[in-house]
């Protein structure tokens, strides 16, 4: 009986898949796996090919212009009456005073020492006046052995206590003969405690020794 159920179950099943008619006796209905979904296969993207481009030249190098500016006002004797700077150097606005008193103290100045060097005898501090109001100024301090110290570039602003540098300061071969310190920017030197001179207020601006800088009046 269980397997007569059994025949029936397969006739009826082999006939759902034959549309309707059921197989011959002895015939054993498969089915048949689904086809596997085919991708579609495509070739890759075709990179195009493009030849290297050829280096532009730029020409020759463009060095900037110079320009020779008259000096009105000098400190020194043997300062220059006209210096010659590159015309990117040259700033567009004039020295800013807000104290004539200090201006014309700093003008006056009676030089510059670093104290490696010593007290003794001070460097000269050379400040000069252009056509533009622009104030420059030049220093140096030499010792033994070829310790020096050397500043050389604009004065920004002039207050009645202080003044702002911008240009290059350095230190060379002192207080040992192999150190050497060199830095370009904008550097603030003051009157404090009512002493007589200006001393720059950045202390320790080169491998952590303490730099006394100062240019008297």
């Amino acid at each position: 009986m269980i397997a007569r159920m059994w025949r029936v179950l397969a006739l009826i099943s082999g006939a759902v898949m034959l549309g309707g008619c059921p197989p011959p006796d002895g015939y054993v209905v498969s089915t048949p796996a689904p086809a596997a979904k085919q991708e579609p296969v495509t070739d890759p993207p075709v990179q195009a090919h493009t030849e290297p481009e050829e280096p532009i030249s730029s020409g020759p190098m463009q060095l900037p212009a110079l320009s020779d500016i008259a000096i009105v006002r000098k400190n020194l004797a043997e300062g220059p009456s006209v210096i010659t700077v590159e015309m990117v150097e040259i700033p567009e606005m004039p020295t800013k005073i807000t104290n004539q008193a200090g201006a014309e103290r700093l003008f006056g100045n009676s030089g510059i020492t670093l104290q490696w060097i010593g007290w003794e005898k001070r460097g000269p501090v050379l400040v000069l006046v252009d056509e533009n109001d622009v104030w420059w100024l030049t220093a140096e301090h030499r010792g033994a052995d070829g310790a020096a110290l050397k500043l050389e570039g604009r004065i920004t602003e002039i207050g009645a206590d202080h003044f702002l540098f911008n240009g290059e300061i350095t230190i060379m071969g002192t207080p040992d003969v192999d150190r050497f310190c060199d830095q370009n920017k904008e550097w603030r030197f003051a009157v404090t405690q009512n002493r007589k001179y200006y001393r720059l207020r950045e202390f320790e601006w080169c491998d952590g020794l303490t730099d006394h800088i100062d240019i008297y009046f």
